[in-house]
């Protein structure tokens, strides 16, 4: 006899489609077997991702959980009876949050309605409510192995499961021809090393500049493009300074933001990630290896655990332009090279990073907590090599 499909509700921290975290969450609820499993979504904010899934057959909502604060119980409780009401509802059988604020309201809601929570974390820094969380939580499902340690002495190892984020292979692959736009003005013939993420102190693109100058000295053929929004106007002012002091202010691209980044990855050379900050699992690093580029992250959180240090890519210290500076050398300098690591790096993605693979294993962890099982197979521990 067929089972109804068990009725999941996702919450989301929030409405847009532009951040890793929503882009995953869409991959992952676009690719659940329907047969199984019928997803519903609440989103803070009308913008974009309601409507995205939407278009994918997905029914949604847009509710702002409210901040928790005690001269707000009220309010507080009002946002609980919302999600209690939604539950009861939908008939939702298991409950699958992100943030902080909206599985601390999920977490109630479970052990109120006595169905089970996924929290997926995709965040390196502990929060003020995490012991809390954790012991609300039926499983919490990390983007990194690196993740563990935010957790460590606060959760028991076994509600802890890594699931690395997934990347659309059909849409990020290798394709060669593709050139850059027009407006953007690299010349041809030079080698793109390229960096994607907001233009922000954290992200160390002052480093990779810094680290791009003592590339010029070494007579290397280069252009940098920086894509990203800029966030914070002083440190773009400061980067651009620092580009024009060491002498490659016409070999860097400042494009802004994207909505074509694999079109964008397709045509670059290699990818960097000079983050200053752990970074917990960044979607542009499995994109770019996706692509067929070999990439370069700096140690810390979980970025180290998506390549082959030496096979396809490198890891560098954080802040550190002149280890940055030989390893860019390396490849700059060498287009076997490039190829190869390339191809490795597009090995690795196809093996451990499919989205499809992604939405497998998650559906494999739901399966086993709504039939009642207490432990989670080994096999779904954790996606590293």
């Amino acid at each position: 006899m067929r089972r109804d499909p068990a009725n999941i509700l996702f919450l989301s921290s929030f409405g847009n489609l532009r951040w890793g975290g929503q882009k995953s969450l869409y991959h992952l609820v676009t690719r659940l077997d329907r047969t199984a499993f019928k997803p519903y979504i609440v989103v803070p904010s009308d913008d974009g991702l309601a409507r995205a899934l939407s278009g994918k057959g997905v029914e949604g909502c847009v509710y702002d959980l409210p901040r928790l604060s005690p001269r707000s119980i009220l309010r507080d409780l009002s946002a609980l009876r919302f999600l209690l009401g939604l539950i009861d509802a939908r008939g939702i059988n298991l409950l699958h949050s992100d943030g902080p604020r909206n599985t601390f309201y999920a977490g109630l809601a479970s052990r109120l309605r006595g169905i089970p929570l996924f929290w997926h974390v995709r965040a390196m820094d502990g929060d003020p409510y995490d012991r809390i969380l954790c012991r609300l939580a039926t499983r919490i499902v990390l983007v990194a192995d690196a993740l563990k340690d935010r957790f460590a002495g606060i959760c028991s190892a076994e509600k802890l499961v890594t699931i690395h984020n997934g990347v659309d292979l059909d849409v990020f692959h290798c394709e060669s021809g593709l050139a850059l736009p027009e407006a953007w003005a690299i010349p041809p013939g030079r080698v793109v090393i390229a960096s994607a993420g907001r233009l922000e102190p954290l992200k160390g693109q002052e480093t990779l500049i810094a680290a791009c100058g003592a590339l010029k000295k070494a007579g290397a053929d280069f252009h940098l493009l920086l894509v990203g929004e800029t966030v914070d106007f002083a440190y773009e002012r400061r980067c651009r300074q620092k580009a024009l002091e060491i002498g490659i202010a016409d070999r860097i691209t400042f494009a802004g933001h994207s909505d074509d980044m694999a079109s964008v990855l397709k045509a670059i050379d290699v990818f960097v990630l000079p983050s200053v900050i752990r970074e917990a699992f960044p979607r542009s690093v499995i994109e770019s290896m996706a692509c067929g580029k070999p990439v370069i992250v700096t140690s810390g959180g979980g970025a180290p655990e998506a390549l082959e240090e030496g096979r396809s890519g490198f890891v560098v210290p954080p802040s550190d332009p002149v280890i940055l500076a030989e390893r860019l050398s390396r490849l700059a300098g060498d287009p076997a090279l490039r190829k190869t690591m390339g191809a490795a790096a597009r090995h690795r993605a196809e093996t451990l990073f499919g989205v499809e693979r992604n939405a497998r294993v998650t559906q494999e962890l739901y399966r086993f907590i709504l039939e009642g099982r207490k432990r989670v197979g080994s096999h779904v521990q954790s996606l590293r090599a």
